[in-house]
This record gives C-alpha cells, sequence and structure tokens, in this order.
C-alpha cells in the first residue's frame, strides 16, 4: 500500500509538472478571434482579431487542418514574426479552439424563408443611391452551407460605370441587416489597400482618376462582396 501511495504521488506531480510546462511553453496568446476562412490547400486559416485586424494562420504540418470551421473562436500562439502585408500572415505555433459559434437560421427575416438570402447593397453619394454590383459570398444554415466564388473586383469593374464624384466627397455603405462592414480599395487582382470605415461612412479620393471599391459585408452566418467604381473629375 505504501508503495502504491508513493506511485500515485509520482504521478501526480509528474502530470501537474507537465502542465506547468506547457504553459510556460505556451505563453502569453498572441491572437485571439474568430475564423473567417478556411484555406485548406494551403493549410492555413483566416482568423479575425477584433484588436489587431485579419491574419492568415499558416497550422503546423501535423494538425489536422479539417478540425477547423468558420465560426469558431480560436486563439493563437505565433512562432516566429508576423509579415506585415494585408491580411497579416504569420506562422502558428498553437492554435485552440475556444468555443463554436452557435449559427442561427433566424439571423435574418427571410423572405419566404428563402437560402441563401438575396441582399442588396447600395452606395449613397451625395443624396443619390447606386446599386453594388454583387460578387462572390458564404453563407451557412445549421448543416447547410453555400459559398459562390466570383470575378475579382477589378474584372467586376471592367463592366461597371463609374460614379463621377467630386473630389474629397463622402460616400455612405448602405446594406441591409446592419452587417460588419470592411472596405477595400483595389489597384491589381493582387494589390489592395483598406480603407477606413466610420459608422458606413468613407471618404473619397481627393486626386483625379477611377478608384475600384469592394465592400465586403459580414453577418453571423454569412458574408457577401460588392463592388462598386468613383471617378473624380
Amino acid at each position: 500500500m505504501k508503495r502504491y501511495l508513493v506511485f500515485l504521488l509520482i504521478v501526480c506531480l509528474t502530470l501537474v509538472g507537465c502542465d506547468a510546462k506547457d504553459s510556460a511553453v505556451k505563453g502569453q496568446v498572441d491572437r485571439r478571434g474568430v475564423i473567417t476562412e478556411v484555406d485548406v490547400t494551403g493549410n492555413r486559416v483566416l482568423v479575425d482579431d477584433s484588436d489587431d485586424g485579419l491574419i492568415w494562420l499558416t497550422l503546423p504540418s501535423f494538425y489536422d487542418i479539417t478540425k477547423y470551421e468558420v465560426n469558431q473562436e480560436v486563439v493563437v500562439w505565433i512562432d516566429g514574426g508576423i509579415k506585415e502585408s494585408y491580411p497579416a500572415q504569420a506562422t502558428a505555433r498553437n492554435i485552440e479552439i475556444l468555443k463554436v459559434e452557435e449559427l442561427s437560421s433566424d439571423a435574418f427575416d427571410y423572405n419566404n424563408h428563402a437560402f441563401p438570402p438575396n441582399l442588396t447593397g447600395f452606395v449613397e453619394i451625395n443624396g443619390t443611391r447606386y446599386k453594388m454590383a454583387k460578387g462572390g459570398f458564404k453563407w451557412t444554415r445549421k448543416n447547410q452551407s453555400i459559398m459562390t466564388d466570383a470575378a475579382s473586383p477589378t474584372q467586376i469593374a471592367e463592366n461597371l460605370e463609374p460614379i463621377i464624384v467630386e473630389a474629397n466627397s463622402e460616400a455612405i455603405i448602405v446594406i441591409e441587416q446592419n452587417p460588419i462592414l470592411s472596405v477595400f480599395i483595389w489597384d491589381t487582382d493582387i494589390e489592395q489597400q483598406a480603407v477606413t470605415v466610420e459608422e458606413g461612412h468613407i471618404s473619397l479620393p481627393a486626386t483625379s482618376g477611377n478608384t475600384i471599391y469592394e465592400v465586403v459585408a459580414k453577418w453571423e452566418n454569412g458574408r457577401v462582396s460588392f463592388t462598386f467604381v468613383v471617378e473624380v473629375k
């Protein structure tokens, strides 16, 4: 019996030591956010951190990418530095799922319970509303998921009539159901620049020429990309 108690004590001390070691190795969490995209081929996930923004995180080779899904909340420890691109890029040393967000079929007031919802986006400039061109989208409802790819904003813009504006004008993004908005200026198919959005308002360019805008609207269970073009005279 005495030997048995000693053995148990050794096992307990070993387990405690391992836990303490793991905690020491992990250290402070580097990123915390919600997965917005999973790139299976690239073995990486796109995480939206409310404090630090979007970041692509490449997982360790031994991680199972299939266990990660959009809308999961995760905490991440980063191995090495962070590449300051947009989105930012880094390699995850460890990533843990905190909780799976519950997807609600009642997030929208669907017309006849349509799925996916057909939402329209507008940009308002000087009191006039212009309909934005809809691009790719992704929607999830319970066990249903639908996603479509679309042409890039620069390709979509080839078929759009530019909205003529004055320099330093202001635009208001108007999309039903109050989504979270991200806005980007596209120069080429791979170059984009984030635009500051304040309660749906953005500032338009001060210099003459055409500018392509992409508006990414995010809801609890989906996202849609919209495109519009302005021309400053």
